[in-house]
């Protein structure tokens, strides 16, 4: 199988334009590899097939064509949800507003995340949902600094979650969709995506790249032929090259294949 790996599918972005052709032309998937709440309906309206890597672990179902409106959200006991003058909606409880539905572009009604809050004003929690209006996370606050994911099945357990300190990520852990036991534990999101990105892709597949970032290190246990299309400037903000592409060509990176630049990075490099 021929994979285009992208942290996100990004529409009418030029670089997911080009990964898009070469999916045409290789009639592969894309696979994505973060948070991604819209990814089957960003399959639908790009026409492609693909895989998700926090879908693949959760196994949540999808459901076309379904969503959720905003005044059937699941809420606080006697709680009322009020459409405000400047089309904000409101949850109020017992005489105070105790969150805010933020709904998805251009449909005014269709749920995209729940942000509660504290009396103190500060965000208590967000619960995020899908296109298909299933809860697709919950994310938990303290002082308006993220502590943690909490990425859920259909039947709303965590499967896997993201802990953070101090605003990063110190570990993931990631339980039997069955069992509900911790099988997986992580302590960053680069070993997180590596190793289970190893598990996805065999070595009979090949997999291509745009950028050399989080979607570089993805790939270091895998044994797929990889192919970095480069995309970015070759050349740090010194003018130097960049230390993560020297690796690749001299070698020292030995988990990239092949490189494809432009003839104008050709000519720099």
């Amino acid at each position: 199988m021929n994979y285009e790996l992208v942290t996100v599918i990004r529409p009418n972005d030029t670089v997911w334009l080009k990964q898009k052709e070469r999916l045409k032309k290789t009639n592969g998937q894309v696979l994505s590899i973060s948070p991604s709440p819209c990814f089957n309906q960003l399959k639908q309206i790009e026409e492609v097939e693909g895989i998700n890597l926090l879908d693949n672990l959760t196994k949540r179902a999808h459901q076309p064509e379904r969503f959720l409106f905003f005044n059937q959200i699941p809420t606080v006991t006697g709680a009322e949800i009020f459409m405000n003058d400047n089309r904000s909606i409101s949850i109020i409880s017992e005489g105070e507003e105790i969150g805010r539905v933020v709904t998805f572009a251009g449909t005014r009604r269709h749920v995209k995340e729940v942000r509660y809050i504290n009396a103190t004003r500060t965000l208590d929690f967000i619960e995020e949902y899908a296109d298909d209006g299933h809860l697709y996370s919950n994310i938990f606050y303290y002082n308006n600094k993220v502590q943690e994911i909490d990425f859920v099945n259909s039947q709303k357990f965590p499967i896997v979650s993201y802990y953070f300190y101090d605003n990063a990520i110190t570990l993931i852990a990631v339980k039997n969709p069955e069992t509900l036991e911790i099988e997986h534990k992580y302590s960053n999101l680069n070993q997180f995506v590596a190793e289970q990105l190893a598990e996805l892709v065999t070595e009979a597949d090949k997999v291509s790249i745009s950028f050399l970032g989080l979607e570089l290190m993805a790939l270091a246990k895998t044994k797929s032929y990889n192919t970095l299309h480069l995309e970015e400037t070759p050349l740090n903000e010194l003018g130097e090259i960049k230390g993560n592409l020297l690796s690749i060509l001299e070698n020292q990176v030995t988990f990239i294949h092949q490189v494809v630049v432009t003839e104008v990075d050709y000519k720099i490099l």
